[in-house]
């Protein structure tokens, strides 16, 4: 009875482990499908892995081929539904796009070291992850915002038609304003 107990347990372990094994041709991490556009304007779509904020990079799987980008190696990136562009070799989220304005929360640290000659030089950015900065339409250059410069920042963009006088810097008050900034005429 005892033999019979102990076989009957082993085939029960060696089912379960034989149907527990992936597949060989599917990649768990790589679900979202999603889309990377190159510095020449071609695009890669695939299955993407969003290692934005652990690595500050994407790794897609196109054609079974496996492929990392940093932000410097692409301009902008579409995960599921998420649009991201790059600047200044970091990945930001695009909250908001506007007509004058767009709205972004950094997703990442540059983690990227350039040479000047045989010098290396680390490259930084302004601001934190989950930091919020604005773009006007037309520029390529980020502001930070912040509660000393939001006032400033607004008001010069919005032609100081913005009548909600908020201190908050958060995304929800943030895209408010962003919307008012552009029913502004």
């Amino acid at each position: 009875m005892k033999k019979i107990i102990s076989l009957l347990a082993i085939s029960f372990l060696l089912t379960a482990a034989a149907h527990a094994q992936p597949s060989p041709n599917s990649d768990p991490e790589a679900s979202i499908s999603g889309q990377i556009v190159l510095p020449d304007n071609s695009t890669v779509t695939g299955s993407l892995k969003d290692n934005i904020r652990k690595k500050g990079e994407l790794v897609i799987v196109s054609g079974g081929k496996k492929t990392k980008y940093k932000a410097s190696d692409i301009t902008s990136a579409n995960i599921g539904n998420t649009p991201y562009i790059t600047w200044n070799y970091a990945f930001y989220e695009v909250v908001h796009q506007g007509s004058k304005v767009t709205l972004l929360r950094k997703a990442n640290e540059p983690s990227t070291v350039q040479y000047s000659g045989s010098e290396a030089v680390v490259v930084n950015s302004e601001g934190s992850i989950d930091d919020l900065f604005i773009r006007k339409t037309g520029e390529t250059s980020l502001q930070l915002l912040s509660r000393k410069n939001l006032k400033d920042v607004l008001g010069s963009v919005c032609n100081n038609c913005i009548t909600n006088d908020t201190q908050k810097i958060d995304l929800e008050s943030m895209k408010k304003l962003i919307a008012e900034c552009d029913a502004c005429k």
